[in-house]
């Protein structure tokens, strides 16, 4: 079967969203993180194409978008790639990968693999797999919560006061990560900005006039609900003050908002968190691996 990868217009968007919907009420799963589904409404810093057949049915989608990095991290582009199942036994996965890394023009550059198929694809084109993310999961409510912790007060965030606040200590809190250590106030209202986000689940845990640490909860339309940022200032860590943060938002998640289901994401070498929240019950559901592509240079030249 014969495709064309093209670069996406904007009249086309309701076709790659369609597609995207139709993919996630057949497996169950979203194929794009919240990240690269943001930027489908905007050209926010993201490249993207899609893949057509003759009659200009839309059956493929990849976007790269600039993650800025923080500290000692360069930024980088990241891809994710959907494909409709009908159309994953061909090339059609594979070509998006790598129409749109030559496009970006970069030595380097990551991809989600959010399925098997995408990573089968990244892996024959010589991608090679470099972190693995995991998605945790455990029934709510939990009895027995600690929801009090002394030396700290707990508040909810404010609107319009707290963003500067939150957005210095979220980013001292994952500094050195390649994703998440370099909010800025415009990624932070974007998502305020969402029907989903609710102060009222969004902790913030004070040490005076200082904000130690947070913890923001997210339900999502298929009533599951996240344990969506949680961080700690590194110089409160080590007092308990995480634990108590997770126990804090799966309280509300789970006797306030009456929520059956708790998920999160973490890395799956952070032996630290991951250790933390298997004491609280969650258990691993579904990997999301990342592979990575370096052009490699030899006396010839660059070779990809």
């Amino acid at each position: 079967m014969d495709y064309a990868i093209v670069q996406l217009r904007s009249d086309r968007r309701n076709d790659v969203l369609d597609l995207v919907a139709a993919v996630q009420r057949a497996e169950g799963a979203a194929p794009l993180s919240e990240y690269k589904m943001m930027r489908l409404d905007g050209p926010l810093d993201a490249r993207e194409q899609i893949s057509v057949l003759a009659d200009g049915s839309v059956v493929g989608y990849a976007q790269a978008a600039w993650h800025r990095g923080s500290g000692s991290e360069d930024g980088h582009w990241a891809i994710e790639v959907v494909v409709a199942p009908q159309h994953r036994g061909g090339s059609v996965t594979g070509e998006l990968i790598e129409s749109l890394r030559e496009d970006l023009g970069v030595d380097t550059t990551t991809l989600w693999a959010r399925e098997e198929y995408v990573a089968a694809a990244a892996a024959s084109r010589g991608w090679h797999k470099q972190r693995v993310l995991w998605e945790m999961h455990r029934p709510l409510p939990v009895m027995g919560l600690e929801t009090k912790i002394s030396g700290f007060q707990l508040a909810n965030f404010r609107m319009g006061i707290d963003e500067a606040a939150w957005l210095d200590a979220n980013n001292a809190a994952f500094a050195g990560h390649p994703e998440n250590g370099d909010m800025t106030r415009r990624d932070l209202e974007k998502r305020m900005s969402e029907p989903w986000f609710d102060p009222d689940g969004f902790f913030l845990a004070w040490d005076g006039d200082r904000l130690a640490g947070s913890c923001w909860t997210k339900v999502h339309e298929d009533g599951i609900g996240e344990i969506y940022i949680i961080g700690v200032v590194p110089a409160w860590e080590g007092r308990g003050l995480g634990n108590w943060l997770v126990s804090v938002g799966l309280d509300y998640l789970g006797n306030v908002r009456h929520v059956r289901q708790a998920m999160l994401f973490v890395e799956s070498d952070n032996e630290r968190a991951v250790q933390l929240y298997e004491r609280l019950g969650f258990e691993m559901l579904r990997s999301i691996e990342a592979y990575r592509f370096q052009r490699q240079v030899s006396g010839l030249g660059v070779q990809g």
